[in-house]
């Protein structure tokens, strides 16, 4: 009948139609997290221009006439670990700096005697270690994980939608999101690793250096990490304890290393593209990211210029002052650290970026390292 043959049709139209909503809203929904994880990726990996800063740090110490060097244990918990640590160091340090007195090191399983009190016993043992010098001492380390719950307000979808714009600025479908709390497990890790060390001449039998040296680590797993734009600090990955004590001891290690010998340091800094604190990454100053682009070419003169160009118009630009830092910086010697450090400081006054800081006191322990440096020549 004509009738039925119509309305058929008619559910036939109605099923497809319905199909196809159903497919705009997935591919909408699709669209929608897929715009996010681009705009993730790209505030964490993308936009982000980064350049390697290489400085000289001066030993704190001489090492006068020795050539081999042993390395005894250490007292205390995880002494193994801080000793291992440090030898790898030092052969990576001497490895890097590539000079002609180089100083052989090995690393002995033998007790530090008294761990180097005021008396100093030289025994036929402490005799009996082939070096000109030992170093040696006490290691005190603690690492705990607090676990607990923390209230945590999520968005989560309701599976019901409205008309309204997605990620894109585009007309879709887009499902209609509500607020919740959830009680989400947390790990509360606090560890800390504390050297007292000293260094002994063997050959004029007396202490030539004592120092300590710490580090501190704390970090939350899971909790409202679980739900952040960046992946970092779920719960899934949470290290095990062996391995933060690893990354402490290599810490300590290279704190120590630094201190008894001469160091190259390359470090990797962050230019600033002019965008605030909380775009991600992205947008900035045109004429500012310019000069970045000069600078990553190894055009740095031309970057300063550009960079100067910026603060004639713009005098208040943190971003400008703070990437001509990063320029006088890299030159390395004494006069353009300081003019570094007067960039940093116009940064500071100007923006309230962590970057800056981070800057300022990095560029002033330089300066610092200088004057130690010249002291000892």
């Amino acid at each position: 009948m004509p009738g039925s043959g119509s309305k058929d049709s008619r559910d036939q139209v109605s099923k497809a139609l319905l199909f196809i909503k159903g497919f705009q809203r997935m591919y909408n929904n699709r669209m929608v997290y897929l715009g996010i994880a681009l705009i993730a990726l790209c505030g964490c990996f993308g936009c982000v221009q980064k350049t390697g800063i290489t400085v000289i740090r001066h030993a704190e110490v001489s090492l006068q006439d020795i050539r081999t060097l042993s390395i005894l244990k250490f007292g205390g918990m995880h002494e193994e670990l801080v000793r291992k640590a440090l030898y790898n160091k030092i052969i990576e340090v001497q490895n890097l700096n590539n000079k002609h007195d180089y100083i052989r090191v090995i690393n002995i399983d033998q007790n530090s005697l008294e761990y180097f009190d005021d008396d100093i016993n030289f025994s036929p043992d402490f005799e009996g270690v082939h070096a000109d010098g030992v170093i040696s001492g006490r290691v005190a380390a603690t690492i705990k994980d607090v676990h607990d719950t923390e209230k945590v307000k999520i968005q989560e979808g309701t599976g019901e939608y409205k008309e309204g714009k997605n990620v894109f600025g585009q007309e879709a479908e887009v499902e209609i999101q509500r607020t919740v709390i959830k009680e989400v497990p947390y790990v509360m890790r606090q560890a800390n690793i504390i050297v007292d060390f000293s260094i002994v001449n063997l050959k004029t039998k007396q202490r030539i250096f004592t120092d300590k040296v710490s580090e501190e680590y704390k970090e939350k797993f899971g909790g409202e990490n679980e739900y952040r734009s960046y992946l970092e600090n779920r719960m899934s990955q949470l290290p095990s304890q062996n391995q933060t004590l690893e990354e402490l001891s290599d810490k300590v290690a290279s704190r120590i290393a630094a201190k008894i010998f001469t160091t190259e340091i390359t470090r990797v800094v962050e230019f600033d593209n002019g965008s605030n604190k909380y775009a991600m990454g992205m947008g900035g100053n045109k004429k500012v990211k310019e000069g970045i682009k000069c600078a990553k070419k190894g055009e740095w003169e031309k970057g300063i210029e550009i960079w100067k160009d910026v603060l004639n118009t713009e005098p208040e630009n943190s971003a400008a002052f703070y990437n001509l830092g990063i320029a006088y910086e890299k030159i390395g010697d004494l006069e353009n650290l300081k003019i570094a450090q007067k960039m940093y400081k116009k940064a500071v006054k100007y923006g309230d970026k962590e970057i800056y800081l981070d800057a300022l006191y990095r560029v002033k322990a330089t300066i610092s390292d200088f004057s130690i440096g010249q002291q000892r020549r």
